[in-house]
């Protein structure tokens, strides 16, 4: 009978440790799934930040150096917005971290389409922001008006009241 139980215990522990090897291998599995994911989130994210700055910069740069002059004097065309774009393009695939373009490829595939889409939208966020801000220096010089027509009138009021107070007393 010692043997019987000794082989029935031996057959429980058995399936225990095997179900225990693979819980434990799935709960190593996933840990390092998560450890990957969190590694590649921080990836993307220093990704972006990079790829966004060096895009702004350069997107600041050629508006500065070459579509102001033209659209000065009045010749910013077609051409010369494919001519600004390629700039740009230039200047940020010249700027950005090898590490960063192996990551774009491997993750997105072609760099340049991937920029492409960063610097039409830093292109049209500069673009508003004239906008926004002369719309703010206007409101802001309402404001002014609206601040300085409102304490004139309580000046006024008050020089008012003070003259009335004044003959009352005489």
């Amino acid at each position: 009978m010692n043997e019987a139980v000794f082989n029935l215990l031996m057959a429980v522990v058995t399936a225990a440790v095997t179900a225990l090897s693979a819980f434990v291998a799935a709960f190593v599995k996933k840990k390092g799934e998560e450890a990957a994911a969190q590694t590649n989130s921080i990836l993307l994210g220093n990704v972006i930040e990079e790829v966004t700055g060096i895009v702004s910069i350069a997107v600041s740069a050629v508006s500065q150096t070459y579509v102001d002059e033209l659209k000065k004097a009045g010749s910013f065309d077609a051409e010369a917005q494919k001519q600004a774009f390629a700039m740009a393009l230039a200047a940020c695939i010249k700027a950005i971290s090898p590490a960063t373009k192996a990551f774009i490829e491997e993750t997105y595939g072609d760099l340049t389409e991937y920029l492409t889409t960063y610097i039409e939208a830093e292109v049209r966020k500069q673009k508003a922001l004239p906008a926004a801000t002369a719309a703010l220096e206007s409101a802001s010089s309402a404001n002014a008006t609206s601040v300085a027509a409102s304490t004139a009138a309580a000046t006024a009021a008050a020089v008012v009241q003070n003259a009335i107070a004044q003959s009352s007393e005489k």
